[in-house]
């Protein structure tokens, strides 16, 4: 074989192995691709339960302001309609009083003409009594007289008794009957309040990891084994 053909030959060999080289060389720098992020079926349940919670707390508030809104309302109502009733109750009880009172005024006012009538009455007996018998001059005339002022007089009291029964007494009104209040509101349950999810601690590294075997030759046994390969 010829020098020529050596060299030749050499070179074939060197570009061979260069390319093989150079071609290891690229497929090693071609970085690998890395793992996707996965998300934990334990974070994934969490955030579906934070989800959920956040979605029942909005609800739970919007039923909690009803409920707030609901009750004050009752309440309300109810305090409206007791004073209505105690309202008509007063204004009854006023009327009643009012007519009562015009009434007794009025059987008054009756009765005192039914008095001023008799007392004028024997006032007139009495004059008349007087007047007679200043000019009597005989026991019969002054007898007379005497009898005209008894029989005025009885008069007077029978006009005046028959005068007052008929006026008759005053008889008072019937009150109306209160109001008895009714029974208080129970007031119902609030919303129940949901409850956040609770986070559950994530595996630690060392547990998904296998142990590492620990070193069972301590230094001295190695330093016993030294001395005696020495």
């Amino acid at each position: 074989m010829g020098a020529k053909q050596i060299l030749t030959t050499s070179l074939l060999s060197a570009t061979l192995v260069l390319g093989s080289v150079t071609a290891a060389t690229a497929v090693e720098a071609i970085p690998s691709p890395s793992p996707l992020a996965t998300t934990s079926p334990v974070a994934m349940s969490y955030a579906a339960q934070l989800a959920a919670y956040k979605v029942a707390l909005a609800s739970y508030q919007v039923a909690l302001e009803q409920y707030r809104a609901s009750w004050k309302a009752a309440v309300e109502k109810y305090n409206a309609a007791w004073k209505l009733q105690m309202d008509q109750y007063a204004a009854a009880v006023k009327a009643a009083t009012v007519d009562y009172r015009a009434a007794q005024q009025a059987r008054q006012i009756k009765r005192q003409a039914i008095i001023s009538t008799f007392q004028d009455a024997i006032a007139k007996a009495n004059a008349n009594f007087e007047a007679s018998t200043a000019v009597a001059t005989t026991a019969d005339q002054k007898s007379a007289a005497v009898t005209a002022r008894n029989a005025a007089v009885t008069a007077a009291t029978a006009a005046r008794k028959i005068a007052l029964d008929a006026l008759g007494a005053l008889v008072k009104p019937a009150m109306p009957t209160k109001p008895v209040k009714p029974a208080p509101l129970v007031k119902p349950e609030p919303p129940v309040k949901p409850l956040p999810p609770v986070k559950s601690s994530p595996a630690t590294s060392s547990a998904s990891k296998s142990p590492k075997p620990e070193i069972s030759i301590s230094i001295s046994e190695n330093a016993k084994k030294l001395r005696k390969k020495k």
